[in-house]
């Protein structure tokens, strides 16, 4: 006989893939925001940042406990949820027309995800995202920071598992770059040197600012580490000219 807890996940699984159904009709991308086990204000900022984002809908995928908790309601109450998904429940069929968001990032995510260890729900649902060709974003401001005393040797080696992330297509970025919103390569043009201005360049945009491979920036350019990770891993070369590209 299945428990009545079980069969209430099967109902909200059902309701919320006829949400998803109806507001897909709309052509609306779909962003699941991945949540790990503990509350964090940094999950309901996102949503908060995304009702600005009118063609995205953002699916958290919460522990059940949320529910009784009452942080359930709170992500629900934002207009850019479409849905809830449990973490009890299988992973939806989706991924890979989909976006996962981790607007929380501990750092056992990050060395694991490196590692290609699946041992938590976090890096088994990345795995599953990586096998499905899907696009997964770590939010910077979500990354665990350096506290100033670790030894400068583990410092190392806890940044070469985020540039070795970087490699498995993962993006790490911030701010409006949060937004998986790819920028047509087509809305660049060239402008002459004394109309040019600074641009910082992210690893979120090599991809979308490369043309045949070839990415032009100008002196003034500020290329990220681990945009120039990104920008190897793609065997994208960076050629300076006189002209600049600008959007």
């Amino acid at each position: 006989m299945i428990s009545e807890e079980r069969l209430r996940e099967i109902v909200q699984r059902i309701l919320t893939e006829l949400e998803t159904e109806e507001k897909l009709k709309r052509k609306q991308r779909k962003i699941y925001m991945l949540c790990t086990s503990h509350w964090d204000d940094r999950f309901p900022a996102y949503l908060k940042k995304m009702t600005e984002s009118p063609d995205f809908l953002v699916y958290p995928v919460i522990p059940l406990s949320w529910k009784e908790q009452g942080y359930e309601e709170i992500l629900l109450a934002y207009p850019s949820c479409g849905g809830i998904l449990y973490r009890s429940c299988e992973k939806p069929f989706d991924l890979d027309q989909t976006v996962t968001v981790l607007p929380v990032v501990p750092r056992d995510v990050v060395v694991k995800t490196a590692l290609c260890i699946t041992d938590t729900y976090e890096t088994d649902w990345i795995a599953s995202c990586m096998e499905a060709g899907s696009q997964v974003v770590f939010a910077r401001n979500g990354l665990a920071r350096f506290s100033g005393k670790e030894p400068e040797a583990y410092k190392n080696q806890i940044l070469s598992y985020y540039r070795t992330v970087l490699t498995y297509g993962i993006t790490i970025c911030g701010g409006e770059e949060a937004v998986p919103q790819p920028v047509p390569r087509t809305e660049y043009t060239a402008v002459c040197r004394n109309e040019e201005k600074k641009r910082v360049i992210t690893a979120s945009n090599i991809e979308q600012m490369a043309v045949n491979g070839v990415l032009l920036i100008n002196h003034r350019d500020i290329v990220t580490d681990l945009a120039l990770d990104r920008a190897k891993f793609l065997n994208i070369v960076l050629k300076e000219q006189d002209c600049e590209v600008k959007g």
